[in-house]
């Protein structure tokens, strides 16, 4: 995660389609949850993405 990329790609696409895109990135495939940005796992199922 790059905060100056973030910027960026807000600027580009506009703040709601940066969020549309970040809630696609940090959803779990397996069960829908949350990973974690850090250790890039889900927090719900556990599964390391």
């Amino acid at each position: 995660m790059s905060m100056i990329e973030n910027l960026e790609n807000i600027k580009r696409l506009g703040m709601e389609e940066f969020l549309r895109n970040e809630k696609i990135r940090w959803t779990c495939t397996e069960c829908g949850g949350t990973i974690c940005v850090h250790k890039g796992y889900c927090y719900y199922c556990g599964i390391k993405i």
